[in-house]
């Protein structure tokens, strides 16, 4: 081939190219281009674009839905979800003071803003503080309007049974309660039966609880209602009575349930030495008495108060390790021995409540292995913590049993 041939065939060839990009750029203009295809993508710009920032749309006004979590910064929140500047974030927070701390906002709980039509900024923001109540916040203008109500739910009353077949919690979850119910129910009976060591395979249960729902999905569930727990063949019952304002659970003769002590301080795995006057110490290798009862348990246990009291020492003691001592009514005394570290604000002359942590199981002091050292005294004298038998609590007053058992005749079918 001749090299004028070549360069004919080559300028050809950009010839044909020249063409076909021609062709392409004007089918694209036509079909791609067309402000119809950008209309499209546009509008898919917008919902991917509300889809990132979780925005559901209603007919009157838009909402904009997140969940707090770790690391969140509260002014970044109501900035990047409720497009609140400094202004109107300082505001806020300062229209709040009274009602609620925006400050210190709770990882996992959810919180919403809602726009309307003509606006930029939020003009409503919801924060659910807890599964009972919610802050409220209301723009008018440049200043906001802040209250606490409780959350509304739908709800039903339902009946969950079972027999112990493994053990409690996972029964409890196959007939149906939800986590934070079943723990609910521990806390119920915490005075009469220790859910640690006390269940046998047998012993049955029946609780009518409240099942929430909110804006037609599942809600946490409400309270329980009325149960029965049989335990060892001895059944205990629990009901919810409303006495003036101040709810609480009762037993079957109106007897409020909650003791002075707690059955134990903390979930153990095991008892390894109990109260005895006469015990093979396992480091002196001497025998002595060990007037207390010794947890086993994993590093980091909480252990919690056993009964409403003071604090009168929090501290170093030898072989006890870190040491909390505590005094309480009618002549008690308790202690807390080789914890592996103290709860914040627990120190001598602190008000402690039933229930309340104060400190975490550890291997401090003379110790062979993670475990706490719980030991009561009655006036000085050593007693058995496992053994103590508590009175009843007090019993409703006799214009209130009426009442009482009229609702506990509700329950009566049910729990038989």
């Amino acid at each position: 081939m001749t090299p004028r041939a070549r360069r004919g065939t080559w300028k050809s060839k950009i010839f044909f190219i020249v063409v076909l990009g021609m062709i392409v750029f004007f089918v694209c203009k036509k079909f791609v281009f067309s402000p119809e295809n950008i209309q499209q993508e546009s509008m898919q710009d917008v919902v991917q674009e509300q889809e990132d920032i979780k925005v559901e749309e209603t007919k009157d006004e838009s909402i904009a839905r997140c969940t707090i979590a770790e690391g969140d910064i509260p002014a970044e929140i109501f900035s990047a979800h409720g497009h609140y500047d400094a202004n109107d974030t300082a505001a806020l927070i300062t229209a709040a003071e009274d009602v609620f701390d925006l400050t210190h906002l709770k990882i996992g709980q959810p919180m919403r803003f809602y726009f309307s039509d003509d606006g930029e900024k939020a003009v409503r923001m919801e924060y659910d503080c807890n599964t009972e109540k919610m802050i409220i916040a209301e723009r008018d203008g440049d200043t906001f309007h802040v209250r606490e109500e409780k959350i509304q739910y739908d709800v039903t009353k339902e009946t969950a049974k079972g027999v112990i077949d493994n053990f409690f919690y996972a029964d409890a979850l196959e007939a149906g309660l939800s986590e934070p119910t079943v723990l609910e129910v521990g806390d119920i009976f915490s005075f009469s039966i220790d859910f640690t060591t006390e269940i046998r395979e047998g012993d049955e249960f029946v609780f009518v609880y409240e099942k929430r729902k909110r804006d037609g999905s599942d809600a946490p569930d409400g309270r329980i209602l009325a149960a029965k727990f049989i335990n060892d063949g001895t059944a205990h019952y629990a009901y919810y009575f409303d006495n003036d304002g101040q709810g609480g659970y009762y037993d079957g003769e109106g007897h409020v349930l909650e003791r002075q002590f707690l059955k134990a301080p903390l979930s153990y795995r095991a008892i390894t030495s109990g109260f005895t006057g006469a015990r093979m110490h396992p480091i002196t290798r001497k025998v002595s008495a060990h007037y207390q009862i010794d947890y086993a348990a994993p590093t980091g246990t909480p252990v919690v108060a056993s009964a409403r009291g003071t604090v009168a020492s929090a501290g170093w003691e030898g072989g006890w390790g870190n040491m909390i001592r505590m005094t309480h009514d009618n002549g008690y005394t308790t202690h807390y021995g080789h914890l592996s570290g103290f709860a914040k604000g627990v120190r001598s002359g602190t008000q402690v409540a039933q229930g309340q942590v104060i400190g975490y199981v550890g291997s401090t002091g003379w110790s062979t292995g993670p475990h706490l050292d719980y030991g009561m005294k009655l006036n000085g004298t050593p007693i058995n913590p496992v053994t103590l038998v508590q009175p009843k609590g007090a019993p409703l007053t006799d214009d209130k049993m009426g009442s009482f058992n009229v609702m506990k005749e509700e329950y009566g079918d049910i729990l038989q």
